[in-house]
C-alpha cells in the first residue's frame, strides 16, 4: 500500500545521495545510474539539482560527482542541538584525559551504532576514527553493551534479523556465545571486545540509557590490543568508564 504522505521525488533525490555511502570515491553519471536504479535522464536531473544546491560537487575536468560540503552542515547542526552529545562531551573530555585512550560516543540506529563524537589521542586507521562511521552491535563493545540492556523480546528480534558475520578471525559469530557475553556485560555494567571488529583493537563499552533504562547509545573506551591484556584494560579503565556513565545518569535523569 502506497504512503500518501511520501513524496517520491524527494525519495529519489536521497537515492542519489545514498549512492555515495559505500562509494570508493567520486562517481560518474553512469555509476550513479547503476547504483540508484533510476534512468539516466532522472539521474542527471537530480544530480544537477543537488549540485546547484551544494549537496553534490562535480569535477569540472572528469565530470564525476562527490558529496558537497553542504552535507557537513547537517552534521554540525545535529551535534550542536543534540542534548545527549552536549551532556556527555565534557565527561568524554575528562575520560580522555584520565585514560589517554580514544573515547567515543555512538548512537543506536536500527541494528547499528553510529559514531557521533570521538576524542582521539593516538594515531590509528583513518576511516575507523571518523564521525558517522556505522558499526554492528554483536561484535563491538558498545554494541554488546546496548544489546545487554534490551528486553528478551528485543534480543530475539535482533538475532532473528541479523547475520552474524566474521569481520576478523576472532569475531564471535555464535548466537549462544554472544548471549552469554551479554549476560556478563549486563551484570558488569559494560562489555568488552578484543580484535573482533578491528584487529589490534581492544575496547570497553557502556550503554547510554534514558531515564527508563532504555539504551539509545554507548560510551566507548578503546585502545591497542598489542599494548594491553583484557584484564589490564578492564582494571585500568572500567571504573573510569562506569563513573562517567554514572555521572551522566545522575545529572540528566530526573
Amino acid at each position: 500500500m502506497k504512503n500518501p504522505l511520501y513524496v517520491a521525488s524527494v525519495g529519489k533525490a536521497f537515492r542519489i545521495l545514498d549512492c555515495f555511502k559505500s562509494a570508493p570515491g567520486d562517481l560518474s553519471l553512469t555509476e550513479l545510474v547503476e547504483r540508484s536504479g533510476l534512468d539516466k535522464s532522472a539521474t542527471q536531473r537530480y544530480a544537477h539539482t543537488l549540485t546547484v544546491e551544494g549537496y553534490l560537487e562535480q569535477n569540472a575536468v572528469t565530470r564525476r560527482y562527490r558529496l558537497g560540503k553542504k552535507v557537513l552542515d547537517f552534521t554540525f547542526h545535529f551535534l550542536r542541538t543534540h542534548n545527549v552529545v552536549e551532556a556527555l562531551n565534557p565527561l568524554m573530555l575528562a575520560l580522555s584525559k584520565a585514560t589517554g585512550e580514544k573515547i567515543s560516543l555512538s548512537l543506536l540506529d536500527g541494528h547499528e551504532l553510529v559514531y557521533a563524537m570521538r576524542h582521539q589521542t593516538k594515531t590509528e586507521h583513518f576511516h575507523a576514527s571518523l564521525v558517522g562511521r556505522r558499526v554492528p552491535l554483536y561484535c563491538t563493545a558498545g554494541g554488546r553493551a546496548v544489546l545487554s540492556r534490551m528486553t528478551p523480546e528485543q534480543l530475539d528480534g535482533y538475532f532473528a534479523e541479523t547475520a552474524l558475520l566474521a569481520h576478523t578471525p576472532r569475531t564471535r559469530t555464535s548466537e549462544k556465545e554472544i548471549r552469554s557475553l551479554l549476560t556478563t556485560a549486563r551484570d558488569a555494567g559494560y562489555a568488552t571486545i578484543v580484535d573482533e571488529f578491528i584487529m589490534g583493537e581492544i575496547g570497553l563499552g557502556a550503554a547510554v540509557r534514558d531515564e527508563k533504562g532504555v539504551p539509545y547509545g554507548a560510551l566507548h573506551v578503546s585502545g591497542s590490543s598489542n599494548e594491553w591484556t583484557l584484564r589490564e584494560y578492564e582494571n585500568n579503565f572500567a571504573p573510569l568508564l562506569l563513573d562517567a556513565i554514572g555521572q551522566f545518569e545522575r545529572r540528566n535523569h530526573y
